[in-house]
């Protein structure tokens, strides 16, 4: 077998090709930084709507957690078919099907006169609509930049930062004004802009000249010179030569092979692993400092502020690990695991402080060291399998791990709170499992093997 791909690998000529890094991409950056708005501001803010539904039903927190709970994780979760339905519909297409399906889920979700069927239309039906969004929005920015990859994304993930900013005194006035069912209908027509951003992904663009090589002999793609954006052009980082002993040299065992030994590959199970326990509980400051700051006297007004400094720190956060994670002497996976590692001190330390300053600058420091989560998720997971293999299924796979956490962090720790009556246990034991990943990123760096997408080998 490695006498066939060798001959197979000197019958082609390999061409270097790169990312546009700039041009179109930055309306696409703009789109990406408005829809984390909406998004993550929706998501961020619920901790407020939280106190409110828990009022109106009577239910337990366990039972209410799980309303925000699938609205978290339902996008994650259906990352895999909303990578089938991008495949089949375009970005463009995709990402505006979604906003109108969460627009429909949150105007009906207003009306709910059950938590059950809150849970439905704002967590489930709202969750769904989101999905298609969510997975565009960290798929596109790696089509469009490359060497300027980091910093792309951490401008489009501040938007995250921006969200909680505007939407946690907003849902607080509204909640205040309108009652719960009031702001969530407000908020319903705010998501509806979500079609907008979706308007503004650009599709892939096609190179008009007509010279194509007709002879590309390229398993997985049509011939590189027919596209101009990377995503087109990108194929299998891993040459013909690559694929591990025992598979047949056929385009389909080839790509298969490839991901297969990807995932025995140590570095992105342990990736995998300590990216789980993260979200796991990383909604948890979202959620419960609020509710927490209520039960010891604080207003919810001064409560909603948490949010805000949350948001306001993790904006520039991002911005930040942006602009340093972009210099080639930077290592991207020991910034990702001290980052994390403080982020779980910041929520380990919140029982230990009962006043409102200490309150605040923990918010501050939880905003600043989780904004590493999202500015840089993309890049450290490109570094360990490579873009092809990130494009093409572990962008979906991660995603979804991440919705079973997102699914299961929640009202586990609501569950933890009903039973201790308290939030200190919570608070305790999501701060150690999140120490804990930074410690395992900081391993895993020891020994990286990294894939540079920087220029991407195309055959034809």
């Amino acid at each position: 077998m490695a006498g066939t791909a060798a001959s197979m690998q000197s019958e082609t000529k390999v061409r270097k090709v790169k990312a546009p890094d700039g041009g179109g991409g930055w309306i696409v950056v703009f789109a990406v930084l408005a829809f984390n708005i909406i998004f993550d501001g929706c998501c961020y803010s619920f901790g407020i709507l939280y106190i409110k539904i828990l009022e109106e039903f009577n239910e337990t927190k366990s039972n209410t957690a799980w309303t925000g709970s699938l609205f978290f994780s339902t996008p994650l979760l259906l990352a895999p078919i909303a990578g089938i339905i991008t495949r089949k519909i375009g970005s463009r297409l995709a990402t505006m099907l979604g906003g109108l399906i969460a627009t429909v889920g949150f105007a009906i979700g207003s009306l709910s006169n059950s938590l059950a069927m809150l849970m439905v239309f704002y967590g489930l039906v709202g969750g769904i609509g989101m999905s298609l969004p969510y997975f565009n929005s960290i798929k596109i920015v790696t089509d469009y930049f490359d060497k300027r990859l980091a910093l792309a994304s951490g401008i489009a993930e501040c938007g995250a930062g921006l969200g909680t900013i505007i939407f946690g005194p907003l849902t607080e006035y509204l909640v205040s004004t309108y009652e719960w069912r009031g702001a969530l209908f407000i908020i319903s027509g705010i998501v509806s802009n979500i079609i907008v951003c979706g308007a503004l992904f650009c599709p892939v663009k096609r190179n008009k000249n007509k010279t194509c090589n007709k002879n590309c002999t390229s398993h997985y793609l049509p011939c590189s010179c027919c596209f101009k954006s990377r995503y087109s052009m990108d194929v299998s980082e891993h040459s013909v030569s690559h694929v591990p002993d025992g598979c047949e040299t056929t385009p389909e065992t080839e790509v298969r092979c490839i991901y297969v030994s990807q995932l025995k590959n140590i570095q992105f199970l342990m990736f995998a692993i300590s990216n789980f326990v993260m979200y796991f509980w990383n909604h948890i400051p979202y959620i419960f400092i609020v509710s927490n700051a209520v039960d010891i006297g604080i207003s919810l007004q001064k409560a909603s502020y948490f949010l805000s400094i949350i948001g306001f720190v993790h904006m520039f956060g991002i911005i930040g690990y942006g602009v340093l994670c972009n210099r080639k002497c930077v290592n991207r996976m020991v910034v990702y695991g001290i980052s994390n590692g403080m982020c779980g001190v910041s929520i380990l330390l919140v029982p230990v402080f009962q006043e409102y300053v200490p309150f605040a600058i923990l918010s501050g420091c939880f905003g600043l060291f989780s904004a590493a989560t999202e500015a840089l998720l993309s890049c450290v997971l490109i570094d360990i399998v490579g873009k092809k293999a990130f494009d093409n299924f572990f962008c979906g796979l991660i995603l979804f791990t991440e919705g079973v956490a997102d699914l299961l962090g929640t009202p586990f720790a609501g569950f933890l709170v009903d039973n201790t009556r308290s939030y200190d246990t919570t608070f305790y034991v999501a701060g150690g499992c999140v120490t804990a990943t930074g410690f395992l990123y900081l391993i895993l760096s020891r020994n990286r093997t990294e894939h540079t997408d920087c220029e991407v080998t195309v055959q034809s």
